[in-house]
C-alpha cells in the first residue's frame, strides 16, 4: 500500500471508530507506530482535524465527515432563489458570502439537475429591492446587524413624524422587513420598553461600545404594534374598496359592511397616520367618527384646496 492510499484508508479507519491508538494502526497497516505518527501530522497538514486524546488515541473532529446531500431541481431551486433575495435585501457582506455559496450548491449538482435549476432561476425572479431601499439604510443595515450579532448599545437620533429627534440609547435585538421597510427590535433605554424603530427614520448611528446582555425576546414574533385607543371609521365607496383593502396601513382593525361601502376601522396612535392616506382616496372616502378626525380631515383638505386655488407667484415653465 502506498502512502496516499494509507493516509485515506488511515482517515476512514478514525472515521469509524471514536478512538484509535497509533499501535492498533501501525499493527493493522504493518508500519511502525513513528511512521504512524508521521502520517497523523501529514494529515492534519491537509486539513483534516485529527484530535489526539492521550490515555484514548486518535479521533476526528466532530462533523468533519457529513452525510452526502442530494438535492432535487426544485429544492435547490428554492435554496439559490432564496439565497438571491436575501443577498438583494442585505448588506455587502451577505451578497459576496451568497455568491460563494451559490457557487458550491451549483458544483455539486449533477448536469442534469444543474440545467433544470438554471431554467428554474430564469422563469422566477426579485425585481429590485422590495420597495427599494436607500444607500444609507443599507448602511445603517449593516452597522446595526453588527451591532445585534455583538451584543452591543447604539446610540441614535430617531425621527417621529411631528417634533424634534429625540436621542436614543437602544440594546438591538433583531432585524425585521416588515412590507418592504426594515424595522430595528431594541429595547429602548429611555423608554425602559421594546420598542421598532424605522431604519429610514434614524441619523446619527453610532456604536458605543457598551455590551449588553440579551433579554428573554422571541424574534420569531416581533412584539405587536401598538394601537391607539380610539378608533377611526371610515366608509369607503365600493369602486375603491378593494384597492383600499389592498393598501390599508398596519393601524387597520376591522371591517364592516354598509349600505354604502364598506366601513373600515383603524386604530391610529395619532392622527397624522391616517390623514394623507385618508386624502389620497379623495370624495371616495368619507371619515363617519370621531368627529375631531372628521374636522381634522376637513381642515387639511381645505388648507390643499387654498394652496391649489392661491395664484402662483411665478408660472411653471
Amino acid at each position: 500500500m502506498n502512502r496516499t492510499d494509507r493516509l485515506f484508508a488511515i482517515t476512514l479507519e478514525l472515521r469509524a471508530r471514536q478512538y484509535t491508538r497509533a499501535e492498533d494502526l501501525a499493527a493493522q497497516f504493518e508500519v511502525s507506530v513513528r511512521t504512524i505518527y508521521r502520517d497523523v501530522e501529514a494529515l492534519c497538514e491537509a486539513g483534516v482535524p485529527v484530535v489526539s486524546t492521550p490515555g484514548y488515541g486518535y479521533s476526528l473532529a466532530e462533523g468533519y465527515f457529513l452525510p452526502p446531500l442530494i438535492l432535487t431541481a426544485d429544492e435547490a431551486g428554492a435554496l439559490l432563489l432564496g439565497a438571491t433575495f436575501v443577498a438583494e435585501q442585505l448588506d455587502a457582506p451577505y451578497a459576496e458570502a451568497v455568491a460563494s455559496a451559490r457557487k458550491k450548491v451549483t458544483k455539486i449538482l449533477p448536469e442534469a439537475t444543474r440545467q433544470e435549476v438554471d431554467s428554474l432561476l430564469d422563469s422566477l425572479r426579485f425585481v429590485g429591492r422590495v420597495r427599494g431601499h436607500a444607500p444609507a439604510v443599507a448602511e445603517r443595515l449593516a452597522v446595526l446587524r453588527r451591532a445585534v450579532q455583538d451584543h452591543e448599545i447604539v446610540h441614535i437620533a430617531y425621527h417621529a413624524r411631528q417634533g424634534e429627534p429625540t436621542q436614543r440609547d437602544v440594546e438591538p435585538h433583531g432585524l425585521v422587513q416588515v412590507a418592504g421597510v426594515w424595522m430595528l427590535m431594541a429595547y429602548c433605554r429611555s423608554r425602559q420598553d421594546m420598542r421598532a424603530f424605522r431604519l429610514d427614520r434614524m441619523d446619527d448611528l453610532r456604536p458605543t461600545g457598551e455590551r449588553f446582555q440579551q433579554r428573554p425576546v422571541s424574534m420569531r414574533r416581533p412584539p405587536p404594534l401598538e394601537l391607539g385607543p380610539v378608533e377611526v371609521r371610515v366608509l369607503f365607496a365600493p369602486d375603491v374598496v378593494r384597492w383600499a383593502r389592498e393598501d390599508r396601513p398596519a393601524v387597520f382593525v376591522a371591517e364592516e359592511p354598509h349600505a354604502d361601502g364598506v366601513v373600515m376601522v383603524f386604530r391610529p396612535r395619532a392622527e397624522h397616520e391616517l390623514v394623507s392616506w385618508l386624502l389620497g382616496w379623495g370624495a371616495a372616502a368619507e371619515v363617519l367618527s370621531p368627529l375631531a378626525m372628521r374636522q381634522t380631515v376637513a381642515a387639511a383638505a381645505r388648507a390643499l384646496a387654498e394652496r391649489y386655488n392661491a395664484v402662483p407667484a411665478h408660472e411653471p415653465r
